[in-house]
């Protein structure tokens, strides 16, 4: 049988996926996590406390409006509801993203390395991405960016801050990028590791909403900062008009009933996440003088990882990790590791110390 007579001309000519989760050839449940950018302190009891509540209703389908979520989302930033896409983590915004806007040739302009879901979500909607490399301290090109837009783009993707690199742009530069494109292209900004940024001008564009006057999506969600990784709760802010376009999407009815339930407790205990963030930041402070003392170039990150080079190739690096040390970490061009518990950070310095110095005997 000739599976290529079956499946799509979008799926025939897509890569393999580069997302790690799909790469690992392991069982992650035995290392040490520190690969994934997950939140090791985990949801605010209020918000398991809902999951439990509503556990025993799952019987019964959910609100597939998620109605209450978005009415808490939208309070929360001072927007209305319909301003708000609720879906089954950020996956399934970015999915939702390429199936609303996205015709077979449009091009996807984005910077690389980032989130590898981006490409994913081009190819699949017969899309063509266009690569710019981040600049040379590892942030996003937007001047770059800006000189590789043709006719054809179709939507610009800038993670800030960015993933893998943890790096940020202001939000007035983004403001000023966005404003310089023509108004037939979209953008996306993912924000999904915006929360954990304490530099004063590494800041939402929600707030900037109002003053576009060129289409802009922003895509955030619950995996991260409110520690919902599994629970996968993730939601697009964007004008009334462009979200009624997105909510077509069938994934847009899709969040189930717990996740739903667990997203608006945990946007009502702030100080719980407040207080994850701030061990957190402590620990990338901590880290980054670490590996820095270690000889290692560590790239300023705004993030709950951190992006860095070694004298070690990053998928040596990753390998020795995992195979002499049960730690997990992440290879790009460069290597990341994701902050972790104090433990599981002293681990990975006291790994990396030995694996490096073993490098300069």
């Amino acid at each position: 049988m000739d599976i290529t007579k079956l499946t799509s001309r979008a799926i025939q000519n897509k890569p393999a996926s580069r997302r790690p989760s799909q790469a690992a050839k392991f069982d992650p449940s035995r290392l040490i996590r520190m690969g994934f950018n997950e939140n090791p302190y985990g949801m605010s009891p209020k918000a398991v406390e809902a999951i439990r509540n509503t556990a025993s209703e799952a019987n019964n389908y959910p609100d597939f409006g998620a109605g209450p979520l978005k009415k808490a989302i939208a309070d929360f930033y001072h927007l209305t509801p319909d301003c708000v896409l609720t879906g089954s983590g950020s996956s399934a915004m970015i999915d939702m993203l390429g199936m609303t806007f996205l015709n077979e040739g449009d091009e996807v302009l984005l910077c690389m390395p980032t989130f590898a879901a981006f490409i994913d979500m081009a190819y699949v909607n017969g899309a063509v991405p266009v690569i710019v490399p981040v600049t040379e301290d590892q942030r996003y090109d937007l001047d770059a960016l800006r000189k590789a837009v043709t006719d054809k783009t179709k939507l610009v993707i800038i993670c800030n801050p960015n993933n893998p690199t943890g790096t940020y742009r202001t939000a007035e530069e983004i403001f000023s990028f966005i404003e310089s494109l023509p108004d037939t292209v979209v953008t996306a900004v993912d924000e999904a590791y915006i929360e954990f940024a304490e530099a004063p001008d590494c800041e939402s564009m929600v707030s900037y909403l109002n003053r576009f006057t060129r289409p802009v999506v922003i895509l955030k969600t619950f995996s991260k900062y409110y520690a919902m990784a599994g629970v996968r709760v993730g939601y697009a802010l964007s004008t009334p008009e462009l979200i009624a376009e997105m909510n077509k999407c069938p994934a847009a009815w899709n969040l189930n009933k717990m996740g739903q339930a667990a997203a608006v407790a945990a946007l009502a205990d702030q100080a719980f996440s407040t207080e994850s963030k701030g061990k957190i930041v402590e620990s990338r402070h901590w880290l980054t003088e670490q590996m820095q003392k270690l000889g290692c170039t560590v790239y300023p990150s705004q993030t709950n990882f951190i992006y860095f080079s070694s004298p070690v190739d990053p998928v040596v690096l990753k390998q020795k990790m995992q195979d002499s040390y049960g730690i997990m970490i992440g290879a790009f061009e460069m290597s990341r590791v994701s902050i972790g518990l104090p433990e599981w950070n002293q681990a990975f310095i006291d790994a990396l110390a030995e694996i490096l110095g073993g490098c300069t005997k």
